[in-house]
């Protein structure tokens, strides 16, 4: 009996163990497929290498050699522009008004002083010698009324007050003669040259410095008021730049500097002392040193400071991500691995650079860029 009981309750353990445990296996098989992705292996790591063929090698125009040392400087960037002397510069005008009939230069021309710029017709410049042949002849009148008193005046015939009448009548027409030959001289023409049987009506408005034509401002029939600028004429010599000098470079700027830009140079020979204080600039003035440049021109240049002898290589090596440079060198077993650097001054296709520690093996002087690519292309198809 006691056997049977036993048979009962181990039957009866078994029947309430197996509906207990199924959902313990279920909970232990779900967390295990829950945990199954953190168990997969991590990504391999991006390429930092390349391996060429010689092929390939030749393809990208891949070129080896070591750094070299020699003399650079920095560069301080001043801009500013060309400035002509004020008396080596002018604006002519016309003084009386007038129509323009003919334009004698272009502009960008290369003139002597008194060329012929344009000529001119006026009315004004008609009136002007009608009044001064008149003049003349009241003047001639007056001179022989002057003598006719002074012979009466010493027979004691005539009062002396039409003496004096006389005498300053010929005094104001000699100042009017005189005015108005002024007035013509200033037109071009010699008052002496003048016939009265012949009225100039065109005459020639002529370049009162030698230069270069800057600006035409006239066309042929156009009326022109007296004081109208028709043309501006500049002479390079004598020209010099006016640079601007941030704050922050002012210590590094010295008289007697070079300043170099595309086409010339420049020397500094004297800094304003006048700040100001929007731009935070101080003027740079500098000499030209045979540059051919035009007044009014943008300059952009640059100082050299800090003269100093460093390693450099090519331009062609260095390759730029963001803030950071590398250059590549080749292991002997034809290995391309990118080294980082710091870089410094710029100049004559050359760079400053800085190794943390300098390598021994021979560095990829052209080619770098190709390698770049490259190299990005690879981590490319690794992800």
């Amino acid at each position: 009996m006691s056997n049977i009981n036993c048979r009962m309750k181990k039957k009866s353990f078994q029947g309430w163990a197996i509906p207990c445990l199924l959902p313990v296996a279920c909970f232990v098989l779900l967390s295990s497929c829950a945990e199954a992705p953190t168990t997969t292996e991590e990504a391999a790591p991006l390429p930092s290498e390349l391996k060429l063929t010689a092929a390939q090698e030749k393809n990208f125009g891949i070129s080896l050699g070591t750094t070299r040392t020699q003399l650079v400087y920095d560069a301080i960037a001043l801009n500013g522009t060309v400035e002509a002397p004020p008396q080596q510069t002018a604006s002519v005008s016309f003084p009386i008004a007038g129509m323009v009939r003919s334009i004698g230069v272009q502009t960008g021309q290369t003139i002597g002083k008194g060329s012929t710029l344009a000529t001119v017709e006026s009315l004004e410049l008609i009136q002007l010698q009608e009044d001064y042949w008149k003049t003349r002849g009241q003047l001639t009148f007056a001179e022989q009324e002057r003598q006719r008193q002074t012979t009466l005046a010493q027979e004691d015939i005539g009062a002396k007050r039409k003496l004096q009448q006389a005498e300053a009548d010929v005094r104001v027409l000699e100042a009017t003669q005189q005015g108005l030959e002024a007035k013509l001289q200033l037109l071009g023409l010699n008052p002496q040259s003048l016939k009265t049987s012949q009225i100039v009506r065109v005459v020639a408005l002529r370049a009162p410095i030698a230069g270069v034509v800057k600006r035409i401002q006239a066309n042929i029939g156009m009326t022109v008021k007296a004081g109208d600028v028709l043309f501006e004429i500049v002479n390079q010599t004598g020209a010099r730049l006016v640079l601007k000098v941030f704050e922050k470079d002012l210590p590094q700027i010295k008289i007697g500097q070079k300043v170099m830009f595309e086409g010339g140079s420049a020397t500094i020979v004297n800094l304003s002392n006048n700040f100001d204080a929007t731009t935070r600039t101080v003027d740079a003035y500098a000499t030209l040193n045979g540059a051919r440049v035009l007044a009014g021109q943008y300059i952009s240049g640059k100082v050299e400071t800090a003269p100093r002898q460093a390693t450099v290589l090519p331009e062609t090596a260095v390759v730029r991500t963001g803030e950071t440079a590398h250059v590549f060198v080749k292991t002997s077993a034809g290995v391309f691995q990118p080294v980082e650097i710091k870089t410094g001054a710029t100049q004559d296709g050359f760079v400053e650079v800085i190794f943390a520690q300098k390598p021994t093996l021979p560095i990829v002087l052209t080619g770098a860029q190709t390698l770049q690519a490259e190299l990005i292309k690879g981590e490319g198809e690794e992800e």
